[in-house]
């Protein structure tokens, strides 16, 4: 069965704790981990000035 995403997926090895914690930060920008990445990788190639937000205090300690 083909895949039903119009890209491939791309992996990546986060530290656990720091997925978790990343997890939880879109969250509360209401956003998620796939459209922070791909804001964050078009800010790198200069397609933007603008990085994705982000929640106004650090996240620590977030249990999975």
């Amino acid at each position: 069965m083909p895949s039903q995403h119009q890209f491939p997926a791309a992996i990546y090895r986060a530290d656990p704790a720091l997925y978790e914690r990343a997890k939880a930060a879109v969250a509360e920008v209401d956003s998620n981990l796939n459209a922070h990445i791909v804001a964050f990788l078009h800010w790198l190639v200069r397609d933007t000035d603008d990085l994705p937000s982000r929640p106004d205090h650090r996240v620590t300690n977030v249990r999975g």
